[in-house]
């Protein structure tokens, strides 16, 4: 009878496995991206620059974000640059907001923007101006009446803020002159466009193809400015997540190209973008299908899934963290990059999720260093006796089964674990072996070297994740 359950465990296994998709780009290539957000200090500055002693202590939070950001690898960081129609740089078009003085309009006493690159530069990550386009924050606030003495006619209120009109064809000038003068200044890796749509609450009169040219057009014109300082300037957008109706899946009348006129995927087909960040901030079918809709028109650029994680905070929404570990694995199953939403949530490790991350990012060089950092604990195994267990500190909690390449030592199953076999798989969720649950011991000789996730299975198909498993040979 066992012997049966072992062989229908490993034909799904195999029927599993076979199901995957082709591999994707390495950890290598992917993006691994954070917002990184400056309205309100949310997520940087907490301190506000009023003194050397301020400056500094404002600096300081930035570079310590960077440096536990790097330990999970992020690569990629979105800085917002551009907030409501101010700034955190020193700029001859808006003034300076006011999360970085507490007062809109004054200078912190250092550029920041400058400060940002230059630290994300020394740690190997890249950083892309983030630049809110239309809208220009409360009507009465700096940006907006900045932006109205200038160009009244491109100002348009809804409700207590102001935005500026994407019918007007000022409007894309205005918005590629923001972005030329950053491009022309700052060694940035690329310029991230934010709400490159029409606004809530705006009434479309026009129809969608023609609303959908009116916001192409702006794209238009912001590649065109900053190409032609840097042709190797990555422009990207944050579409909104769901790009139109699947033919079995509905957007619910919430989707980029009929909805707010965002023609994103024409705009990465035909080169006007480089990269995709699109806001897939759902969950279930509601992203699965989605994410893999833009796996498929990715065309030649890139697309990073953006991935609501703030819906783990038990303020913002009642999400548990597998959610995220399951989009984790079909954003790499599929090429999708992953993006966070965002840095204060990511950092606050809500639900383990740093932790987690601290596997899932570095399994191409676990346990043996962090890109630099001081290495990670290694468990002891017969290859390396000196470790004992007493100073064996598990990664983030999940600890690591003794193996010698051969046969991998599997914690007693006592009498409350009901399971046969032994389920190894890949950091990236795919099925590799399925092994006979018995006694302590298991022979891992046929898995090739590598890191992995070691689960049971027992008859009712309930796992349980007895932890990982490092394979390494001569």
């Amino acid at each position: 009878m066992k012997r049966t359950l072992i062989l229908i465990y490993v034909l799904i296994a195999c029927i599993t496995t076979k199901a995957q998709p082709m591999a994707t780009p390495t950890l290598t290539d992917e993006i691994r991206a954070v917002w990184l957000t400056t309205i309100g200090g949310i997520d940087w500055p907490r301190t506000y620059a009023t003194s050397p002693a301020t400056i500094e202590q404002q600096k300081r939070e930035l570079t310590q974000m960077l440096d536990r950001l790097k330990r999970i690898r992020i690569n990629t960081v979105l800085l917002q640059t551009r907030i409501r129609g101010t700034v955190i740089y020193p700029s001859s078009l808006e003034p300076w907001d006011g999360c970085l003085t507490g007062k809109p309009g004054r200078s912190p006493g250092y550029d920041p923007l400058r400060f940002a690159i230059d630290e994300c530069h020394k740690r190997g990550m890249e950083l892309h101006a983030w630049v809110v386009t239309l809208p220009l924050g409360k009507w009465n606030g700096a940006g907006c009446r900045n932006m109205a003495s200038k160009y009244p006619k491109l100002v348009r209120k809804i409700g207590q803020d102001g935005f500026m009109n994407p019918e007007q064809p000022q409007t894309g000038d205005v918005i590629a002159g923001v972005c030329e003068e950053i491009v022309r200044k700052y060694d940035v890796d690329g310029i991230h466009l934010d709400y490159i749509r029409y606004p809530d609450g705006w009434r479309i009169t026009v129809s969608r193809s023609t609303g959908r040219e009116h916001i192409t057009s702006i794209v238009r014109k912001i590649n065109s400015a900053i190409k032609s300082i840097r042709k190797d300037i990555k422009l990207s957008c944050s579409p909104i997540g769901k790009y139109e109706d699947l033919s079995r899946y509905s957007s619910r009348g919430w989707n980029a190209y009929v909805g707010v006129c965002q023609d994103a995927q024409g705009w990465l087909r035909s080169g006007l973008m480089d990269q995709l960040y699109p806001m897939m901030y759902f969950k279930g079918n509601q992203f699965f299908p989605f994410a893999i809709n833009w796996s498929e028109n990715r065309y030649k650029g890139d697309v990073a899934a953006g991935l609501g994680i703030y819906f783990l905070d038990p303020h913002e929404g009642n999400w548990k963290i597998d959610e995220v570990k399951r989009q984790l694995a079909i954003c790499r199953q599929y090429g999708l990059g992953q993006c966070f939403f965002r840095a204060k949530f990511l950092l606050d490790n809500i639900q383990g999720l740093y932790d987690y991350l601290l596997i899932w990012n570095n399994q191409d060089l676990l346990p043996e260093s962090l890109g630099g950092l001081p290495p990670l604990p290694v468990a002891p195994t017969s290859s390396n006796p000196s470790v004992s267990r007493k100073q064996f500190t598990p990664i983030a909690n999940l600890p690591f089964l003794q193996n010698d390449g051969r046969f991998v030592t599997l914690p007693p199953k006592g009498k409350t674990l009901d399971a046969d076999v032994i389920i190894v798989k890949s950091l990236t969720g795919v099925d590799v072996a399925t092994l006979p649950y018995r006694g302590t011991q298991a022979s891992i000789s046929h898995i090739p070297c590598g890191t992995y996730e070691i689960r049971s299975l027992n008859r009712k198909g309930i796992t349980h994740r007895l932890g990982y498993m490092e394979v390494k040979r001569k």
